[in-house]
């Protein structure tokens, strides 16, 4: 039996939202096509209030570093950002089609006050935050940090801090910045509550977690990078780990090298980390070349430009799969990337939705003794993604959910190229792409655009017997 979990709701995906690089859109679209296709009612459990204390950062990041990133006043509208314009952007789209329609609206926020002010009833509702990390609590830390940068003379401290952390460029401080960041973190935590490791032989009932909102694999302990402040993927390992989870697999689908969460596992025979990337002189972020690997637990797999669905299955049939054969998990934990997709703005990789979709589905429908978390991460094409995201969730629900009757789901998502995206809020997003599903991934579009590829299947097959010995490269 199969218990389907996600973590998603208007006010996570607005909170989401609220990440430079998201531009204001990339989970509400998500969310939204979601719910278009009823696909949340096939749930076992939705996770809608996600939460985690700041403390809980402690376990892996540095309390330094948390001081830094969780100051009580960076929860505010901050100077340079007070225009509600541009966040609010997809709030006007979505008044335009409810009164049109005249469907009933679901409860969704304003602004970012709003939001502010249903995280701290969030906030209100669950256990006290005050664990002790050293000698004083983290809040109280806090509070004193928070007085000192107010005078003029801390000015210079802080800009030493930004700098020191990275808080600036791709990560920059951004309004409600602790806020997002317990939210998200809290969404991807909340995926493995009810999860416990059982002994073998003994009725096993399969978590299948989904958080699209996750995946921040570059955070380092003390630092931010890539548009990634709390490495919610570690954290969620260790929390694994304190289950009694023994053996995880994590395996990372995204364009760049999952950096943050190799290197925080380097060193474990338990933690098996394995990323295929994009590896070439100036791309972020320049780290997990082939001889970094350590097989069967570190693999790093440096792939170029032009890398496509061929290519992908050769690497999960010759390297995955062997390598999580060997290694036996417990819990499978995938970063399903999204920004080497066609259509996305690195243009870089041409994988298709289908093709990415049945990748994973693969592994998922091989590992059925292995609990799963899916998680987000890259996806710079807002429009490309919530079609990659509803397509991936639908394929699990439509296998796996036990809400399901007679084998019958409310909705299909068609294979053919002509297939219409559902009538919803934001369906005038889609307006210049005319409102296709697949019209990224149907061949001759304007939207499909074809990439040299400088992946050659014989160096594919050179990775494998590399980094799998026993495999017969003939």
């Amino acid at each position: 039996m199969t218990k389907l979990i996600i973590s998603s709701s208007e006010f996570q995906a607005q909170v989401a939202d609220l990440l430079p690089c998201n531009r204001n859109k990339k989970s509400q679209l998500t969310h939204s096509l979601i719910d278009a296709y009823h696909l949340f009612e096939y749930f076992d459990e939705v996770v809608k209030d996600p939460y985690c204390s700041s403390s809980d950062f402690l376990r892996f990041h540095s309390e330094p570093y948390v001081e830094a990133i969780t100051r009580h006043d960076y929860n505010q509208l901050l100077p340079y950002d007070k225009s509600e314009e541009s966040w609010a952007q997809l709030n006007e789209i979505r008044d335009l089609w409810l009164q049109a329609t005249g469907v009933n609206p679901q409860k969704t926020y304003k602004s970012r006050m709003e939001l502010y002010q249903h995280f701290n009833e969030i906030k209100m509702n669950r256990e006290d935050d005050e664990e002790t990390y050293g000698n004083l609590p983290l809040r109280k830390k806090q509070r004193m940090l928070h007085e000192e940068v107010l005078t003029d003379d801390s000015v210079d401290d802080n800009d030493i801090l930004k700098k020191k952390y990275n808080l600036s460029g791709d990560c920059p401080i951004f309004s409600y910045l602790p806020m997002y960041l317990q939210v998200i973190t809290g969404a991807t935590l909340s995926l493995i509550t009810d999860m416990e490791k059982v002994p073998k032989g003994s009725e096993f009932e399969r978590v299948i977690g989904i958080n699209w909102d996750g995946g921040r694999h570059h955070a380092l302990r003390q630092k931010a990078e890539g548009f990634c402040y709390i490495n919610d993927i570690v954290l969620l390992i260790q929390a694994l780990r304190k289950k009694g989870f023994q053996k995880i697999s994590y395996i990372d689908f995204d364009l760049h090298h999952g950096d943050g969460v190799d290197n925080a596992f380097k060193f474990s025979n338990f933690i098996q980390t394995i990323s295929l990337h994009l590896y070439e002189t100036g791309f972020f972020p320049g780290t997990g070349d082939l001889n970094s690997s350590k097989p069967p637990y570190r693999v790093n797999i440096p792939l170029l430009h032009g890398f496509d669905d061929t290519n992908l299955a050769t690497i999960v049939d010759r390297i995955i799969m062997p390598l999580l054969n060997q290694h036996e998990p417990d819990v499978i934990v995938i970063q399903s990337g999204g920004d080497g997709l066609i259509g996305d703005r690195f243009k870089e990789w041409q994988l298709t939705i289908r093709g990415l979709t049945r990748a994973i589905m693969d592994i998922i429908n091989t590992y059925t003794s292995s609990h799963i978390i899916l998680l987000g991460g890259g996806g710079y094409n807002e429009l490309v993604m919530s079609r990659f995201n509803t397509y991936l969730t639908w394929s699990v629900v439509r296998k796996y959910s036990s809400h399901i009757s007679d084998g019958l789901i409310k909705e299909y998502i068609e294979t053919d190229d002509d297939y219409m995206l559902p009538d919803h809020e934001f369906i005038e997003m889609y307006k210049e792409e005319y409102y296709k599903f697949w019209i990224y991934d149907e061949p001759g579009s304007t939207r499909c655009k074809k990439l040299i590829n400088y992946n050659k299947p014989d160096t594919l097959l050179k990775y494998a017997k590399k980094l799998v010995p026993t495999i017969d490269e003939s």
